[in-house]
């Protein structure tokens, strides 16, 4: 990830921060649906929703 996009992610408010984490997370169930129901596979981007919704908690832990 580009040091760009950690600095905005480090901009925003806690209250965007946690907004931003719960899509993701409805993302990554979206994508366990289709898994079971589709038989589709979860790929690269389920990895990097994951990893960004680590970020998102590392830097909210940051700033409580």
């Amino acid at each position: 990830m580009k040091k760009t996009a950690k600095a905005e992610l480090r901009a925003k408010s806690a209250e965007d921060l946690k907004k931003e984490a719960q899509g993701l997370r409805d993302q990554m169930l979206k994508a366990r649906f289709s898994t079971v129901l589709e038989g589709k596979t979860r790929g690269v981007k389920y990895r990097e929703v994951r990893r960004q919704i680590a970020r998102i908690e590392t830097i909210l832990g940051e700033k409580a």
